[in-house]
């Protein structure tokens, strides 16, 4: 099992989001009652199409500044291994559309900024989640 120290570049499209903090990532499915109108109760449950979200915060506004909600890229970053010698682990989110932006400018701080994404398949099918060994 590698560990992994810190994020070492993320960027979404060609446009680097520079001094990261934080990447989360999260794939989530709802759950539906599989019933009929006759049943008392539900019979099966079965899952809705698995989403992915993404979450970015970095320590600058001024590339979060210059995007448009609704804006579609792939979304990728780069994670350092904790030992060296060991390889970094590189993630993909393809059609990850820009869903949020949040900049905050704090007395006496370096302002943040948060973008939030929604990833989703191109054609319904393939997982738009990649993560492969570093280059």
């Amino acid at each position: 099992m590698e560990r992994y120290l810190g994020i070492s570049s993320v960027a979404f499209g060609q446009t680097p989001l520079p001094l990261p903090l934080s990447v989360r990532v999260t794939r989530q499915a709802q759950l539906e009652p599989a019933a009929s109108d006759a049943d008392l109760y539900a019979t099966s449950v079965q899952l809705t199409r698995p989403t992915i979200a993404a979450e970015v915060r970095i320590r600058d506004t001024a590339a979060p500044e210059g995007m448009s909600l609704g804006q579609k890229a792939d979304l990728s970053f780069t994670i350092a291994p904790a030992q060296s010698g060991a390889p970094g682990r590189r993630v993909t989110l393809s059609g990850a559309v820009l869903v949020a932006v949040e900049l905050a400018y704090e007395q006496s701080s370096l302002a943040t900024a948060t973008l939030r994404f929604v990833c989703e398949s191109q054609d319904g099918q393939t997982d738009p989640f990649a993560a492969e060994e570093a280059q």
